[in-house]
């Protein structure tokens, strides 16, 4: 009996904590404005062209790490990899340890 009342009050608070997750319904109107900004109209200058592939600079999107070479770059991913592996191997050393 004491099983079925836990089991029954364990069900309820479910039940009620299901609501509280709920989205509240927005009542709230929104009016959409346009908003266009012109900022070529205010310095003069005309639009500048589109950046593609073709103008755009050689070291406009380059990183500190994209110039450098390859055999410079594998101390980081090791210690990237070193650094993601090392807590799963001290918690799998931990864990038999305690046994």
């Amino acid at each position: 009996m004491k099983s079925f009342f836990l089991l029954a009050t364990l069900f309820a608070t479910a039940l009620l904590s299901v609501s509280g997750f709920a989205p509240v319904a927005n009542t709230v109107q929104t009016t959409r404005t346009n908003n266009v900004l012109n900022m070529a109209a205010f310095d003069g200058e005309s639009e500048r062209p589109a950046l593609t592939r073709d103008t755009e600079p050689e070291e406009f999107f380059s990183t500190n790490t994209d110039k450098m070479s390859d055999e410079e770059k594998i101390p980081i991913a090791l210690m990237g990899l070193a650094g993601i592996s090392l807590p799963f191997i001290l918690g799998l050393i931990a864990l038999y340890s305690a046994k």
